[in-house]
């Protein structure tokens, strides 16, 4: 309320047509969006490992994907920086490659991946180990293989589950900082997403750096209430199953 209160609206929408804004804007919806894609395609199938594992070995890897969710984010963005810099562990690699990762729009991915991909995941391998273990039992007695398994049974009973997860990978996402301000930077239009922005402007245009902040929240709000919504409509749709009328014969 104290961010809304304190500029009025028109004010708010004006600063966030400065350049500083929009240019925050697109580097924050292109980066997060890539973000997002990577983590539901390489986070769905790790989720399902782990929810169909049992073992030392499956808590050792769901220990490392949880490890950023209590990783100091500036120890996440110097270790991403020693891993994909080009002096640091996958440097030679990188230098070989031709391509630079560090304090380019590649490092914001990276960072925005490691640091919300725990909350898809996490999501993930709760809606998979919620499916009935009878269904997918039964879909192999029939003679289907684990990646129809996958694909026809798992993944539609649980999508609701997924589609959870992934908002709030999106969410979590947005409001990253540290990690990207230690690998990827700040810079305008390459670098600079929408938090790194309200940290910029803080001291050069107060009102820019409210406007960005109330866009934040509005998304942060949006993005937990789509969340609630959801959920409620599927339990509500889940329990309002209609029975198979009887044909006469």
């Amino acid at each position: 309320m104290a961010v809304f209160l304190r500029v009025p609206p028109g004010d708010l929408l004006s600063a966030l047509g400065s350049d500083a804004a929009v240019d925050a804007i697109k580097v924050t919806a292109e980066t997060n969006l890539i973000a997002l894609g990577l983590i539901v395609l390489f986070g769905t199938p790790a989720a399902f490992w782990a929810a169909t594992r049992r073992g030392p070995l499956r808590d050792v890897v769901v220990t490392l994907i949880e490890l950023p969710l209590v990783l100091p984010p500036a120890v996440a963005g110097i270790g991403l920086l020693v891993a994909f810099g080009r002096a640091g562990l996958l440097g030679g690699t990188v230098e070989w490659l031709g391509v630079d990762i560090a304090f380019t729009k590649v490092a914001v991915v990276l960072a925005v991946t490691f640091v919300a991909s725990p909350f898809y995941i996490r999501t993930a391998v709760a809606a998979f180990e919620g499916v009935d273990e009878m269904l997918p039992a039964a879909a192999h007695t029939l003679g289907a293989g684990r990646g129809r398994v996958f694909f026809r049974i798992m993944l539609p009973l649980a999508r609701g589950g997924l589609a959870a997860g992934a908002a709030l990978a999106f969410a979590r996402g947005i409001g990253e900082f540290g990690a990207t301000i230690m690998f990827a930077g700040s810079l305008q239009g390459v670098t600079q997403t929408l938090s790194l922005a309200i940290y910029e402007q803080f001291d050069v245009d107060f009102d820019v750096a409210l406007a960005i902040g109330a866009l934040l929240i509005l998304i942060s709000a949006t993005v937990l209430l789509s969340v609630k919504l959801f959920a409620r409509w599927r339990s509500g749709s889940s329990s309002s199953i209609p029975f198979a009328t009887s044909s006469p014969r």
